[in-house]
């Protein structure tokens, strides 16, 4: 009997969303996870999808996922949407190009409200986005393989989680904990695929997620409730059936728990921080201040790009100078 999918209707619903490679293969390398979290990304901006956490293993994958209701309401909404799910990417010759959209809409004959009413109606749905993620994936895997047929066990999985930090938090916690059950890595930050160590290595959209899962929290506050959580349930096995999977070591568990959950700056200074390199200047506000009198011509123009506060721990008033196309860390 087919199980039946439970969907939230008329509202935002979050859902834990699995699917595994078909007969379980280990089938997904490093290059193959790397492209899976990029059309990941693009397919849920199109799809109007946030992402809350998600951890991309060698044979399946998690997402917590917020899937929004609300659809376009505008021409240039839809045109954004759509060039997100295709900026980057070789298209096929028979696929509407942005550009032709653009111009479709320009035209807004009866041709372009059928168009419109195609790409509304593969927003706002779970089912649309699994299934146009997996297919594009699958096409991408198979070409550069040289493979046929299926490369997904089963359709997906899906569980309807409550809009709670609470269950959000847990959820997203047993995601990010897949790489130390597994025994990769002790601490899911040293995990490149997950969303944790996405965040930790500053990436905005991961940010983003943890923020919307504690209701809009600063980062600092968000990841110290969600380090407390995932350390905590990822510190000791839970029965008998769990002995022969990795944990994290009880001191760092210990860490967390003596610093509150707070980011420590040793933690950031591990990983490869981007303001040490690729911004053009650090120090105090005054000191930034006196660097722009002496040198304005070498300055962005934003002013916001030329003071910035360095986000993610304390970094006891630093600020840098940047102007940066690129994440902060990695």
């Amino acid at each position: 009997m087919k199980k039946k999918r439970m969907i939230i209707h008329n509202r935002d619903g979050i859902y834990h969303l699995m699917s595994r490679c078909c007969l379980g293969e280990h089938l997904l390398e490093d290059e193959e996870k790397e492209v899976f979290i990029r059309m990941m990304r693009r397919q849920a901006a199109f799809c109007g999808v946030d992402l809350l956490a998600y951890s991309i293993m060698s044979n399946h994958f998690h997402i917590l996922a917020r899937v929004r209701h609300e659809k376009p309401r505008t021409d240039e909404e839809l045109l954004e949407r759509f060039r997100s799910l295709h900026e980057g990417c070789r298209m096929s010759p028979y696929s509407m190009t942005p550009e032709a959209l653009e111009k479709a809409l320009e035209r807004n004959d009866e041709e372009t409200q059928r168009v419109r009413d195609a790409l509304l109606a593969r927003m706002g749905d779970v089912s649309v986005f699994m299934r146009e993620l997996k297919q594009r994936f699958s096409i991408w895997y198979n070409h550069q393989n040289g493979n046929r047929g299926t490369l997904w066990m089963e359709r997906f999985k899906s569980l309807v989680v409550e809009p709670s930090h609470l269950a959000m938090a847990a959820v997203a916690a047993y995601i990010d904990l897949n790489a130390v059950r597994s025994k990769q890595v002790e601490d899911p930050a040293d995990y490149r695929f997950c969303s944790y160590a996405a965040a930790m290595g500053g990436k905005s959209s991961a940010i983003e997620g943890y923020r919307l899962i504690y209701g809009g929290l600063g980062f600092a506050e968000a990841m110290a409730g969600y380090r407390l959580c995932l350390f905590g349930k990822g510190a000791k096995p839970k029965g008998e059936l769990d002995k022969d999977r990795g944990v994290i070591p009880d001191e760092n568990l210990n860490e967390v728990i003596r610093s509150g959950g707070k980011v420590e700056l040793s933690d950031l200074l591990r990983r490869r921080v981007r303001y040490f390199t690729d911004g053009m200047a650090i120090g105090s506000k005054l000191y930034l201040k006196g660097m722009y009198e002496d040198h304005r011509d070498c300055f962005p123009d934003s002013r916001k790009a030329r003071f910035a506060k360095m986000k993610g721990a304390d970094w006891g008033g630093l600020q840098v100078v940047r102007d940066l196309k690129v994440d902060l860390f990695g």
